[in-house]
């Protein structure tokens, strides 16, 4: 019986595009010391760890298969670029939805009350260079879990449409583990949108860019009425 072995550059490259938080984790803690997870004064402080650490992995990315990574096709339905924002809160209505539920589940009481992401409610003032920041990670986030790891999946390993947005819909799940479990499972239902979108809108990563960005920028605004 004969088995499909893959080069070795693509099972490195499979391995980078899972898990690329816990590479910047390291490097967080690297730069910043045993304590690099405590909060700094900024919020460009707290993410620059991980906008370095995805950074490094795109650049290796990009030497060894720049024509999977560096695509920017326009999408194929033209509205969806302003469908995308839409995309972008509706994530964060399922991150809440499901977040109560994982709190009735564990206590049996509705708690409707959901605290905003506690990296951007912690810190006291917003610069531009937070904003850019966010921007950089969601850009290295997208480019790394969506288009390489689809990429990856869908040519290399050759498989089918539905399998590739599964896998990938988990991986952008387990990327966030740092989090928690719940935030595991409550990135499932955003994971899933987010790829659907990238599917559906013929391979288009800034459509995606996009959306993520709307959702992490309004959670941004609406940890400072929060504060």
């Amino acid at each position: 019986m004969n088995y499909l072995i893959p080069p070795l550059d693509t099972v490195l490259l499979l391995m980078a595009s899972l898990y690329p938080v816990g590479f910047c984790a390291n490097v967080t803690v690297l730069i910043k010391g045993q304590r690099g997870f405590a909060q700094s004064p900024s919020l460009a402080g707290d993410l620059f760890g991980f906008v370095l650490g995805y950074a490094v992995i795109l650049a290796v990315v990009v030497l060894v298969r720049p024509q999977q990574v560096l695509i920017f096709n326009l999408p194929t339905f033209r509205p969806l670029l302003l469908l995308a924002p839409v995309v972008g809160i509706a994530c964060i209505l399922l991150e809440y939805l499901v977040g109560i539920l994982l709190l009735f589940l564990r206590t049996r009481k509705l708690v409707t009350r959901v605290a905003v992401h506690s990296s951007y409610s912690a810190v006291s003032r917003i610069a531009i260079t937070d904003i850019l920041s966010i921007l950089a990670l969601v850009i290295g986030e997208e480019f790394i879990l969506r288009q390489l790891l689809y990429n990856l999946l869908a040519t290399d390993f050759a498989m089918a449409p539905w399998m590739v947005i599964l896998l990938c819909t988990v991986a952008y799940a387990i990327n966030h583990l740092g989090f928690g479990i719940a935030s595991v499972i409550s990135k499932l239902p955003s994971g899933l949108l987010y790829v659907l979108l990238f599917y559906l809108s013929g391979l288009s990563i800034g459509v995606v860019i996009v959306a993520h960005t709307t959702q992490n920028l309004t959670l941004l605004a609406l940890s400072r009425k929060r504060s």
